[in-house]
């Protein structure tokens, strides 16, 4: 046995022994004190850590140092062992007399009895009032506690540190969708999404029809979200989260995972979902840098839910009064960033057409009473080179070229942003009926004002009655401009657009806020409008009309705790474009959930 775990474990028995002897009744301090200390010594000897000799003489140092440190003479089991005679207890004003059979303690408070005179069996010790004992116990079992964290000899299988800065976290949702559509819906809604991420539509029409959404026949998938986090704590003030989730494809907007998607129970992909670290250097400020969930109070007119940002941001929260809490959010995210090498198969490279989005929101946090609070804000949301442009006149020979202005058409895009063909095709001379792919991008500019408030009622608790408002307007929408591009929808039946840049949402929420025990529910009711142009349709809700803009409709949502962190979920949008040719859809959800 080395002289290290020799010492720590001496240090171990002496302090049960004396934690024992200061914390139980007198009655039994000395007996608990020694019987606990000498099993354990026995166990030791029986597990072959200590020797005869050795368990011997720790039993003897412990006990002495117990009794010493209690002021009690040593004990009968002490001088059998150290072949010593036991000392007669001292006796004075205070002491007190213990019949070890009935555990009754009598003070004497008078002098020294002849040790004849005491029946056997009887231990003399000190009185300590049990207030006094306790806060001795408390004391030695800190400093104890204390000098086992430090040097690690104590609690042998407690896991390593690193481990307590660790949280993991998770959701998992399991669901069941019907996408219903009504007669009389336009057969023939381009699916720009799978345009601009295709070869391009051939404008020759050589190649039939472009690739068009679905708007006419009902269908009802199973849908599955996994996610996974773990945040870690660097330092005070420093920390990281990263979380991967599922997702049919690399949608910013939506985790969804359609079941049977990739055939006879194929596997699923798994995307970085967030990663970035979190750095508070005081109360008041914290900044984001990485991948991380939306930093500002937004609604899903403007931002889905799910949608993470890329980039920077810092939030300011000054505490100013206990019913007045302002707060200040601004970030730099990059919206795309342009191909290192593009045009690969060209030369020489193009500049890049790299997007951004500045964005700033302030606003504050009131309570007007302890049942009344309130919250508003308003921000503005500039995403710079977003919009399509026109290309110089290109000739595209093989499958593989481009133009120069290819980079600017989005990406990813979901319904009813007003859309214009980006490329100016001059037909190949050596091939003048061939064909001719065209790109599109989006025809506006984007500088969204967003109004948000709402109002929370806690009268009637535990359920809340809440409600919320979302005001957004496009201030960099002109409809002038929009129209000289040669826009291909949003059109009137003459041709004309008529495209708008305004939302709102109106919608009462009433039960508990958050859903965490069985029987918590809460159920809402939505009206929403959204302009054309009024949002980038790409980052908007993908549920509702099954995503993005120009479009209008309510939405009534119920929710049920089945179990802890467990509920039950269904969701019925109805919803219409706003302008165009007619194209509507009812989504019905119903959701299994889980949180942990």
């Amino acid at each position: 046995m080395t002289t290290s775990f020799a010492n720590h474990l001496r240090r171990t028995v002496c302090a049960a022994s004396l934690l024992l002897a200061v914390a139980a009744p007198p009655a039994v301090a000395d007996q608990g004190a020694s019987s606990v200390t000498e099993k354990l010594i026995d166990l030791l000897v029986q597990k072959g850590v200590l020797t005869h000799d050795q368990a011997g003489a720790l039993l003897q140092q412990a006990q002495q140092e117990s009794r010493t440190a209690t002021g009690q003479p040593p004990s009968r089991a002490a001088a059998r062992k150290s072949g010593k005679p036991t000392a007669p207890a001292a006796a004075g004003t205070g002491a007190a007399t213990t019949d070890a059979a009935t555990g009754t303690a009598a003070a004497t408070g008078t002098a020294s009895a002849p040790a004849d005179s005491v029946p056997p069996g009887t231990v003399r010790v000190p009185y300590i009032p049990a207030p006094v004992r306790q806060q001795i116990a408390d004391e030695v079992r800190a400093q104890v506690m204390r000098q086992a964290k430090a040097e690690g000899w104590a609690e042998p299988n407690q896991t390593p540190e690193w481990t307590q800065r660790i949280r993991v976290f998770g959701d998992v949702r399991v669901r069941g969708e019907g996408d219903l559509f009504p007669s009389g819906n336009n057969p023939y809604v381009p699916d720009f999404q799978a345009i601009n991420t295709g070869p391009g539509f051939d404008v020759t029409g050589q190649s039939g029809l472009p690739p068009l959404l679905d708007t006419t026949a009902d269908r009802w998938r199973p849908r599955l979200r996994a996610r996974l986090g773990v945040e870690a704590k660097i330092d005070d003030g420093v920390s990281s989260v990263i979380r991967i989730a599922t997702g049919n494809d690399n949608s910013p907007v939506t985790a969804n995972q359609t079941l049977g998607q990739n055939g006879t129970f194929a596997k699923y992909a798994i995307w970085l979902d967030e990663a970035y670290i979190k750095v508070a250097p005081t109360d008041w400020l914290t900044t984001y840098a990485g991948r991380e969930s939306n930093p500002f109070w937004t609604s899903r007119l403007l931002f889905y839910d799910d949608l993470n940002f890329d980039g920077i941001a810092a939030q300011v929260t000054p505490t100013i009064g206990k019913h007045w809490k302002p707060f200040l959010i601004g970030g730099i995210f990059p919206v795309y960033n342009t191909d290192f090498n593009f045009q690969s198969t060209g030369a020489p490279k193009i500049n890049s057409a790299n997007k951004w989005l500045y964005a700033v929101q302030g606003g504050t946090e009131l309570r007007f009473s302890e049942d009344v609070s309130a919250k508003a804000a308003a921000g503005f949301f500039s995403f710079a080179n977003i919009t399509g442009k026109r290309s110089t006149p290109c000739t595209l020979i093989y499958s593989s070229d481009t133009c120069d202005t290819d980079n600017t058409r989005p990406l990813f895009t979901q319904y009813g942003n007003t859309m214009f063909p980006i490329r100016d095709l001059v037909p190949n001379p050596n091939n003048p009926t061939g064909p001719q792919p065209q790109y599109f991008g989006l025809a506006s500019n984007f500088g969204i004002l967003d109004l948000h408030g709402e109002l929370d009622i806690d009268t009637f608790r535990p359920f809340r009655i809440a409600l919320e408002g979302d005001y957004i307007r496009n201030l960099n929408f002109k409809g002038s401009s929009i129209s000289a591009k040669g826009p291909v929808n949003n059109l009137s039946s003459s041709g004309g657009f008529q495209g708008g840049n305004n939302g709102y949402l109106a919608r009462v929420i009433v039960g508990t806020p958050n859903i965490a025990q069985r029987w918590d529910w809460n159920a809402s009711f939505a009206y929403e409008y959204l302009e054309s142009d009024a949002a980038v349709a790409g980052l908007a809700d993908p549920d509702f009309h099954l995503g993005g803009t120009n479009a209008k409709g309510y939405i009534v949502t119920g929710a049920l705790g089945i179990a802890r962190n467990t509920w039950l979920a269904l969701r019925y949008m109805s919803a219409n474009q706003i302008v165009g040719a007619p194209y509507a859809v009812d989504v019905v959800q119903l959701d299994l959930n889980v949180r942990f």
